[in-house]
């Protein structure tokens, strides 16, 4: 694993940027679900304090290390994972700007899946003595991140139930139509279009099948003039097909 403090090329930490309402990815995600006063969102800013850059397909904590630190994005993408001692991976979860990853290690010893980057990001550490903290001081902040927390758990269930009963084209639907609504909700998408920088290999590992299954789909999915996917863009074409392939 490559720390976000020692990888070769990581921006040195820096001091919380001055972040203006809803420019701030997390602010943005957090008042989406609950009302946050002004020292609400201020407190929210100093969770970027400890923020550097990290390279795409970079480890930032291992299943089994100590939980002590939660990971904010603010710029990018990133996972959690499980990998099997064979060697295979699977994402059980994006990571996407505005979501602080994890609220509940406060309750835990140690990570019990791991958290990496998929294409380079800006990742805030967030020390478990801070969280603790900001959650004692701020009742309305825990609020709006135990909402956030429940939004995520429905979305797992979402990708547990197509895992188990939904054919490749409609995983990747649903993957689809998720990261444009979620980075559209904090004003960081359009409406149908965003920027994703996902591999095919990335695509396999969040739905489950392999290479040259995703490189099929994704020829299903253009060839039914749903999606166009090029130079790292995703645009849904067809909003209603895509959604109803979808399941939603």
């Amino acid at each position: 694993m490559i720390s976000l403090q020692s990888q070769p090329g990581t921006l040195p930490h820096r001091h919380a940027r001055q972040h203006d309402g809803m420019a701030d990815p997390l602010v943005a995600r957090l008042t989406a679900v609950a009302s946050l006063s002004a020292d609400d969102r201020a407190a929210l800013a100093q969770l970027a304090s400890r923020e550097a850059m990290a390279g795409g397909h970079t480890d930032l904590v291992r299943d089994g290390e100590a939980a002590d630190t939660a990971f904010l994005v603010l710029e990018g993408i990133a996972c959690r994972y499980l990998q099997t001692a064979a060697g295979p991976r699977q994402i059980l979860t994006l990571l996407l700007p505005g979501d602080l990853c994890d609220l509940d290690l406060i309750q835990l010893e140690r990570w019990d899946h791991g958290v990496a980057t998929l294409s380079s990001c800006r990742v805030a550490r967030v020390p478990r003595t801070m969280l603790e903290e900001l959650i004692i001081t701020h009742p309305a902040i825990e609020v709006a991140l135990r909402r956030a927390k429940l939004e995520a758990e429905a979305r797992s269930r979402g990708w547990l139930t197509a895992m188990g009963v939904r054919s490749a084209a409609e995983r990747m639907a649903h993957l689809f139509c998720e990261i444009v609504d979620r980075q559209h909700a904090i004003g960081l998408a359009d409406r149908d279009a965003c920027s994703l920088p996902l591999t095919q290999v990335d695509l396999a590992e969040c739905i489950g099948v392999t290479i040259v299954h995703v490189n099929r789909t994704l020829r299903e999915l253009r060839g039914s003039d749903l999606i166009e996917l090029k130079d790292r863009y995703l645009r849904i074409l067809d909003r209603t097909g895509l959604e109803a392939l979808a399941g939603r």
